[in-house]
């Protein structure tokens, strides 16, 4: 017997309605190795599969083509199990669950489920997953925080990156060690810095431990303080942002950096690039590819090719990089209505954004003007369709129910803005820019090192300091 998943739907949440039973949502990546073991040892249990067949909905998501999905119910990682009321409020849930630890859950909320006042639950945290759960809050953005100034930002996490830089490894911090591109990029920010260079030197240096010596890429973490036991997936999101890093460092007269960039480039094209059509797949595992193409994650290579084109004067990697943006936007851009997802999936504020991103990257390398333009009208839908005026920030998607404003992506989307206003010489894109910061302003403090994003976004938006290499002026869209 085997676990019939559903897919998001409402479909879904009205057969848990009407026939009583909790949803049990299961979110996972197609590249996710402990994903693929827990498919075949806990939800491959002819046990667990005949409870959930009993007495639960069973969905199934896939969080990199519903990051929205994601950002609401994720804790921590993939796999993340959750059990949902139909009104989709959370009851429990955990990351990776063996098939005894399930069979405790599934009999824990089926035996609590009937008692729980649906109409009234608010994320409802039953006794087996307290401790998993206690973090959601923070992990969406929920708790507020006293304190902070986008100006603070920058001596904060100068003396952030410093105190948690591991002197006898590099990287930042004990174990897992992860790369911490925006924490990297920040620090080169400041090439006159020699605390902060030595840093990022000896840091990447001691990233070659994440580098797959036989195909290539990088892994997109160690489970050891020093580098050591790296994981196995390597994906395109991760590779894009330490392509910029190993670009940026370059630019600085680097050779070793500037060897490791062309490398993530010759893997990216030989691993990733559907040469024939353009576009970039998701992941690669040991079991092999991700062919999905998702238009943010390929928005994101996109931009950082455009830049790796022009550190080795390379035509052809422009080119293709040109070809990619265009094999992600055509199929999926409508007039007013911005860019999707994947399939059906749009009206996402990470596609907006990152596409807008390398469409300005595309403008920068051609000065063809149709790029900018139309990075300028899905920022302009963006504001439309997800901006929270009262709250200074962007939604994730268009729907205004059950709202996040995720901090990550609003930063990214403040040096957009920021940009934009340099195009086109209105000061509104330069106000929206620095208010989605200020709206942080309290809640970077709490990030540790995955606020280094924000630093970097206040370095650009606040400082006037662009990444090396973009330079833009104020171009004149009436052509005659």
């Amino acid at each position: 017997m085997s676990v019939a998943w559903l897919d998001w739907s409402a479909r879904a949440f009205a057969r848990s309605e009407a026939e009583k039973k909790p949803i049990l949502l299961s979110l996972v990546t197609a590249w996710s190795d402990e994903c693929a073991a827990m498919d075949r040892t806990t939800f491959g249990d002819p046990a667990v599969a005949s409870l959930i067949d009993q007495g639960f909905v069973p969905v199934r998501v896939d969080a990199d083509r519903h990051p929205d999905v994601n950002e609401r119910y994720n804790l921590g990682g993939w796999p993340t199990t959750v059990f949902l009321t139909s009104s989709g409020a959370i009851l429990s849930g955990g990351t990776y669950l063996s098939a005894a630890q399930m069979i405790t859950a599934l009999h824990q909320v089926s035996h609590a489920y009937p008692t729980v006042r649906r109409e009234e639950v608010r994320d409802v945290r039953l006794p087996a997953f307290a401790e998993a759960t206690a973090g959601l809050a923070k992990a969406r953005g929920d708790r507020a925080s006293d304190g902070g100034q986008p100006d603070d930002a920058i001596d904060h996490f100068r003396s952030l990156l410093l105190d948690r830089f591991d002197p006898v490894h590099g990287g930042f911090g004990t174990s897992p060690k992860l790369p911490h591109p925006y924490a990297l990029l920040f620090a080169l920010s400041f090439p006159d810095d020699r605390e902060l260079s030595q840093l990022v030197t000896f840091t990447l240096e001691r990233l070659s431990a994440l580098w797959d010596p036989i195909e290539g890429g990088f892994y997109r973490y160690a489970d050891g303080a020093d580098w050591s036991h790296p994981g196995t997936e390597k994906t395109l999101e991760d590779n894009a942002a330490l392509l910029h890093v190993y670009v940026d460092a370059s630019v600085r007269g680097q050779n070793d950096p500037r060897d490791r960039a062309a490398a993530v480039v010759l893997w990216a094209r030989n691993a990733m690039a559907d040469q024939a059509n353009g576009g970039f797949y998701n992941a690669q595992t040991s079991r092999g590819i991700d062919d999905s193409k998702y238009v943010d994650r390929n928005a994101m290579m996109v931009g950082a090719f455009i830049r790796a084109a022009a550190l080795f004067d390379d035509i052809w990697l422009r080119d293709f990089a040109l070809k990619s943006l265009e094999a992600i936007v055509v199929p999926t851009y409508a007039p007013g209505d911005g860019v999707g997802h994947a399939g059906p999936v749009r009206g996402l504020l990470t596609d907006q954004v990152h596409v807008a991103s390398a469409l300005i990257w595309a403008h920068a390398a051609t000065g063809q003007l149709p790029y900018s333009m139309l990075a300028a009208e899905l920022m302009q839908f963006a504001i439309r369709q997800m901006w929270d005026d009262e709250a200074g920030k962007f939604r994730d998607r268009v729907s205004a129910e059950d709202p996040v404003m995720p901090f990550e992506l609003n930063c990214h989307a403040s040096y957009v803005l920021d940009r934009l206003g340099v195009l086109t010489g209105d000061t509104a894109y330069h106000h929206r820019a620095r208010r989605i910061l200020h709206s942080f302003a309290a809640e970077y403090l709490e990030q540790e090192m995955f606020g280094a994003v924000y630093a970097l976004a206040v370095r650009e938006v606040f400082g006037g300091q662009p990444p090396a290499g973009l330079e833009l002026t104020k171009v004149d869209w009436h052509l005659g």
